[in-house]
């Protein structure tokens, strides 16, 4: 039974990326291993940073052969926060993180927002691009 279904996966899988090469479990469901990460920290007279957290990394996996970023931020006390999706998809944004607050500064506006979200889910693109587990220091992209 158990291999039926892993066969009927796969074949889901095969068909939903148009016959291409098969997709490698960890670009299904990533690891721990799979993200890459990079530092990054407000400067000084930075105005349209999006966080709260001045501080945090920037994160990106391949799920379904596609770029998710997420942002880390670092509390007051050097403590990791949950991640946060971050995406041009204000949709995506809102339902991915549903309930979690205290991440993005008030923003006026979806515009005002995207303004300041397009650099770093871009950097977070880019940053996908690199092998996975790569840990890049600040501004390295």
């Amino acid at each position: 039974m158990i291999k039926v279904a892993t066969i009927g996966l796969a074949a889901a899988i095969s068909a939903s990326t148009g016959g291409e090469e098969p997709v490698a479990a960890n670009d299904i469901f990533p690891g721990v291993d799979d993200f890459r990460m990079q530092t990054i920290t407000r400067t000084k007279n930075e105005a349209d940073w999006p966080f709260v957290p001045t501080k945090g990394l920037l994160l990106c996996a391949k799920i379904l052969r596609q770029p998710a970023v997420y942002f880390v931020g670092e509390d007051q006390d050097g403590e990791q926060m949950e991640p946060f999706v971050i995406s041009t998809d204000m949709v995506e944004v809102a339902i991915a993180n549903i309930g979690t607050t205290g991440v993005l500064r008030p923003y006026d506006g979806f515009e005002q927002l995207l303004k300041r979200l397009v650099p770093y889910v871009s950097m977070g693109r880019r940053l996908c691009d690199q092998p996975p587990g790569t840990n890049l220091p600040d501004s390295a992209l």
